[in-house]
């Protein structure tokens, strides 16, 4: 899965270099994630100077915690899953507060 958060941190950091309205609403972002897949790997990174960091394979206390199965967000990036029926089906678990959650959800449509 770090290679696929990889890709999306990539797309992610080329959108900020390329679109100036993301650009904009990534600017005064200091946010950290922390992404556990299937209740065993987690990964976390950090958006902070208008930039995306790579991931690292950790877990660590985040402003946006994620709980997922790989198949679920494999499905969420290829557009066969919707995020917000994974997130009320209970196959997406986000712990963040309600801006953060909006957030999480521009970086996954990068």
């Amino acid at each position: 899965m770090k290679e696929t958060l990889s890709k999306l941190i990539e797309k992610s950091n080329n959108k900020i270099a390329t679109d100036p309205a993301y650009s904009k609403k990534l600017a005064s972002v200091n946010k950290t994630i922390c992404i556990t897949f299937d209740n065993k790997d987690s990964y976390s990174f950090k958006i902070e100077n208008n930039h995306v960091s790579e991931p690292l394979e950790k877990k660590e206390d985040a402003d946006i915690t994620v709980d997922v199965s790989s198949d679920i967000f494999n499905k969420i990036l290829s557009k066969e899953v919707n995020a917000m029926d994974a997130y009320m089906k209970g196959q997406l678990k986000v712990k963040a507060s309600l801006m953060d959650k909006l957030l999480l959800s521009e970086i996954l449509k990068s």
